[in-house]
């Protein structure tokens, strides 16, 4: 029987809360994720289509202050057709509102949430 093991990959963090995006990138790093963080949509999409740079997931909160989040959801899904993205927002959000190619590729994580429940939801998606 095969064992599935969870590997950490690279990971963007997208959030416009700068403390929180410090305390989630030191815990992901704890647990063996590449973590890179920035602060707005923009430069989300920058590094995304960097050619250099290849994430995993991205954790993208979609109340950013620059552009709207499903713009940015939508344009970094588009970027890399094996990319994952986890959707930590305070507003309830649901996949299920995305096009059907691109729904197992999303989930999300309903802010406030503990460190230990952005793993569980990261270690689902994966």
């Amino acid at each position: 029987m095969f064992n599935y093991v969870f590997m950490p990959g690279s990971l963007l963090l997208v959030d416009d809360e700068k403390p929180l995006l410090a305390l989630l990138s030191r815990y992901l790093e704890r647990l063996g994720y590449q973590v890179e963080s920035c602060e707005s949509g923009w430069e989300a999409l920058r590094l995304c289509h960097d050619s250099k740079r290849r994430y995993d997931v991205v954790v993208l909160d979609l109340g950013l202050p620059d552009m709207p989040g499903l713009e940015v959801l939508n344009a970094v899904l588009a970027s890399n057709e094996n990319l994952r993205v986890l959707v930590s927002s305070g507003t309830p959000f649901s996949p299920e509102f995305l096009p059907p190619s691109q729904r197992a590729r999303v989930g999300s994580l309903l802010k406030p949430f503990v460190p230990k429940m952005l793993d569980a939801a990261l270690r689902n998606l994966v």
